[in-house]
């Protein structure tokens, strides 16, 4: 709430020198130093923006994995259900009382502005203290972009504010102001932050290519937004704007990314020769090419792991049916003009682009358990049922950052990535295919750079819009415009599948109900896992046949087949039994979230000061 983001608080900051404090950022230090004489040497703020950083990786502590950063959307399904925000209509549209979201956004700010408004104070600024002014303003505009994505315009605080400043109680900015705003900060950035891996950029910290690539994406989120809610004129559209200086903001940031990282990306497949798999699999991401900002993790160093290795095995993790039908065949062409229908994994995994097997485990790889690295306990292949750890629901189950070292087993020191070099390729192929001005030299130096570190087709401009094909709405595709903006589409959502994109992107694009009203998620072909499962012919060695059997599938008991023959990946729960309504959001009203109803009454009550609702709140 606005009196905890804004009390004034005396900063207990713990500093001390340890064996690998210029490598990492995980660890505090043991003597507490008082406001008044903080901000005094250059330690100081290298110490404070640990805490920014802490923030900012939250989501990625502990034993989560970054896999599921795209639940909530219409390529991924965790466990045996889908994210609460995909069927919403039976939601109040009355505001809660406070926001978590709207609570942590601005405790986030806080903590930026006092140190912004406050590093002056070293009088010697030497290269490292740039460096650490960069990531200041690097993490504001994070936390404004996040407020941004999830409420749209708000209060612009760029202060450190007490209960009695005049200050306290603003009116909402526009989404536009704030979105100038936090651009603004990422230019301050760009500017103060060093190259990775050069000066005060140590392992783990962000730097000017990662600034570069935030604010591509910041760019591309809000000029697309105002391009298509202004083109459907929904109530979301940002009057007398069309989004191209935003997008103009992308081509301008991704050049000077390409200037400086050229062609540099990741090919080191590891023993199965597959780069797009293993580059989410590294231990020490300062030493790969193309990922810019990330976690360490070390348990010797920080007593910090993580359980990445059972990414591919536990708690059902699983594609669906629509993304898997994203795939082009391995000769770079949609599988609407393909001349023979896939209908197996196996078949699937040998007839598509190379990024599908790198992606999604398939049975003819064999027994996850006869793998190099792989431990004895991890599951013969993914199973289809309701219940249980390895239960997966779909049959498209994640193959993407597999690890084959058993030592990594709960205590992982893989680093995860948060801001990689692809994305921001990706992003100046769609601002130039929205804006017009793509031409084939533009898609050589971003799709097809991506493309050629796994050997497939290239794209051509020339054929992409010469195919005749009816994109779909309902599948996240732009049915009015040219072909190469729906190719670019599906090369995003392929090559960051399960980065946590997708949600975001169906609500830039102005999609949310024809994507996912009336949605029933499907999965793989059921007959292939009834063949496979149900033969003890297939059973591996040193497994019973009991133990075999306990993986028989049948129709209506473990499993539910839909007429079509495909899994019905969610057949136990209510919204997609036969003849339920599947998915059902609220298109005037979930876009954004509610502004909570205890800001509203406060701005009003101290200030006379009218904090507007959302479309759709009350």
């Amino acid at each position: 709430m606005i009196k905890t983001i804004y009390r004034i608080f005396i900063i207990a900051l713990l500093l001390s020198n340890f064996a690998c404090s210029d490598d990492f950022l995980e660890k505090y230090p043991e003597d507490v130093l008082t406001d008044e004489v903080f901000f005094t040497e250059e330690v100081h703020l290298k110490d404070y923006v640990a805490q920014l950083y802490a923030k900012s990786r939250k989501r990625y502590d502990g034993n989560g994995y970054w896999i599921n950063a795209d639940v909530g959307s219409d390529i991924w399904i965790q466990g045996q259900g889908l994210a609460s925000s995909l069927y919403t209509t039976t939601k109040s549209s009355v505001a809660d009382l406070t926001q978590k979201d709207w609570n942590n956004g601005y405790t986030a700010v806080r903590k930026c502005n006092y140190f912004l408004n406050n590093y002056h104070r070293v009088t010697n600024i030497t290269p490292n203290v740039e460096h650490y002014i960069g990531e200041g303003y690097f993490f504001r505009a994070e936390a404004y972009f996040g407020l941004l994505k999830n409420f749209g315009g708000v209060p612009l605080i760029t202060d450190v504010l007490n209960v009695s400043s005049e200050e306290l109680y603003k009116e909402r900015s526009t989404r536009e102001e704030i979105a100038k705003f936090i651009i603004q900060d990422l230019d301050s950035a760009i500017h103060y932050l060093h190259l990775k891996n050069k000066g005060a950029c140590k392992p783990g910290r962000v730097n000017k290519q990662a600034a570069l690539t935030m604010k591509a994406r910041v760019a591309l989120y809000e000029g697309s937004w105002e391009y298509y809610h202004g083109r459907k004129g929904t109530d979301y559209a940002v009057a007398g704007k069309d989004g191209k200086a935003f997008l103009q903001d992308v081509v301008e940031a991704v050049d000077d990314l390409i200037e400086i990282e050229g062609t540099n990306i990741f090919t080191d497949g590891g023993i199965y020769d597959e780069p797009y798999n293993q580059l989410s699999a590294q231990n020490d991401m300062s030493k790969v090419a193309g990922v810019f900002y990330y976690t360490v993790y070390s348990q010797e160093l920080l007593n910090k792991s993580h359980n990445m290795y059972e990414a591919i095995t536990g708690d059902g993790f699983c594609y669906t049916r629509r993304f898997v039908d994203m795939y082009l065949d391995k000769d770079g062409k949609p599988r609407e003009l393909s001349a023979h229908p896939l209908t197996t994994l196996n078949e699937m995994s040998e007839n598509l682009e190379p990024r599908f097997k790198q992606t999604i485990y398939t049975p003819n790889r064999g027994p996850i358990v006869e793998m190099p690295g792989r431990r004895s306990g991890d599951f013969l292949y993914p199973q289809i049922q309701t219940t249980g750890y390895y239960a997966g629901a779909t049959g498209f189950r994640n193959w993407k950052g597999a690890i084959f070292d058993e030592s990594q087993y709960r205590d992982g020191e893989t680093d995860h990535i948060h801001i990689r070099y692809a994305e921001g390729l990706l992003a100046y192929a769609e601002a130039k295919a929205i804006l017009g001005t793509i031409i084939q030299g533009d898609i050589d130096k971003t799709v097809n750079l991506l493309r050629s570190r796994i050997g497939a087709t290239p794209m051509l401009l020339s054929e992409v819009n010469g195919w005749d094909i009816d994109y779909s709405e309902n599948k996240g595709f732009d049915n009015t415009a040219a072909n190469i903006v729906n190719e670019i589409r599906r090369e995003r959502c392929i090559e960051l599948a399960a980065e946590g994109f997708r949600g975001d992107d169906i609500k830039r694009w102005a999609l949310l109900s024809e994507a996912y009203n009336g949605w029933r998620p499907e999965g793989a072909n059921a007959a292939e896992f009834f063949d496979y499962f149900n033969d003890p012919d297939n059973r591996p060695d040193g497994y019973t046949e009991a133990e075999w059997l306990s993986n028989a599938l049948e129709d209506g008991n473990n499993c539910k087949v839909l007429p079509n023959g495909n899994f019905n990946a969610l057949c136990k729960l209510p919204y997609f039994e036969d003849g339920a309504e599947g998915c059902q959001v609220v298109e005037g009203r979930d876009y954004l979230k509610a502004v909570p109803f205890n800001e509203i009454e406060l701005y009003k009550q101290k200030a006379g000061v009218i904090l507007t609702q959302n479309p759709g709140w009350n």
